[in-house]
């Protein structure tokens, strides 16, 4: 008897199990990509309360948090954002500097100089950024009277606690060209040097406690590439050292008076 023949059954949809197959593996590649880029969210606010209190910009990273905005575009850190700073930098920042920085930050606010002077908290301590509208006339190393108050106050509180304090005066990247300054560089040096001298007549800061240095455009906080960015740049930070800062000064500061015996006594 004839073998019945064998008819294949029409296999047409075999192609829906390699799709699916392919579908699967495609949501897993997105599962396991997501999971590498996941940001651990308690981290991000604290770096968006972090670089808001540091650099001036007309918006917070983290909106409705801590950081309030002035009509000027600044942006001054409240009470809690100068805590997170802390917080993160506890290893190197001591708690009386986070005082000092409150304080600091308070005496700005009844001035009305958020938009002008920014206080945070890093690293190298306790950075007070014055942007050179509130110290200096254009092209000039004078500081100005309606200035001198606020410096003084500043001095007055940053002398309060037993750290070291280094003055660096910045410019933006626009050549120099004076008889009196023939480059940023000596004008930026001037600058903090003039401040410096302030605050020891003024605000009666030991002169063995205070430094002034001058990076002239070389320390941007923002590119030069627009004017508000150029005038952004062109400040003079006031930073009270922090603990690992504050010892390394010390240190250069005992070198530098035994250098200066041992040449006396030659």
């Amino acid at each position: 008897m004839a073998r019945k023949k064998y008819i294949e059954k029409d296999n047409s949809d075999r192609w829906l199990l390699t799709y699916s197959d392919l579908i699967t593996l495609l949501m897993v590649f997105f599962v396991v990509m997501y999971a590498m880029s996941a940001v651990d969210q308690k981290k991000y606010e604290q770096l968006a309360q972090s670089l808001s209190a540091t650099f001036d910009s007309g918006s917070s990273l983290k909106g409705g948090g801590d950081v309030q905005t002035t009509s000027g575009g600044s942006i001054l850190p409240t009470s809690s954002a100068l805590d997170v700073q802390a917080k993160d930098l506890s290893d190197v920042v001591d708690p009386e500097l986070l005082q000092v920085a409150k304080q600091i930050q308070e005496m700005l606010k009844e001035k009305g100089l958020e938009g002008q002077v920014g206080v945070s908290i890093r690293e190298r301590g306790v950075v007070i950024s014055l942007l050179n509208t509130v110290l200096f006339d254009s092209g000039s190393a004078d500081v100005k009277q309606e200035g001198l108050s606020t410096l003084i106050e500043i001095g007055n509180i940053a002398k309060t606690v037993d750290h070291y304090i280094r003055v660096e005066g910045n410019t933006d990247d626009v050549p120099m060209n004076s008889p009196k300054f023939p480059s940023n560089w000596e004008l930026s040096v001037v600058r903090a040097t003039e401040v410096v001298k302030l605050l020891i007549d003024r605000s009666e800061i030991s002169p063995d406690k205070i430094s002034a240095i001058g990076y002239g455009e070389y320390r941007p906080t923002l590119p030069n590439i627009s004017q508000e960015n150029r005038a952004k740049n062109r400040r003079v930070d006031i930073v009270i050292l922090s603990n690992n800062f504050n010892s390394s000064e010390s240190e250069s500061v005992s070198v530098s008076g035994s250098d200066t015996k041992s040449s006396t006594e030659h």
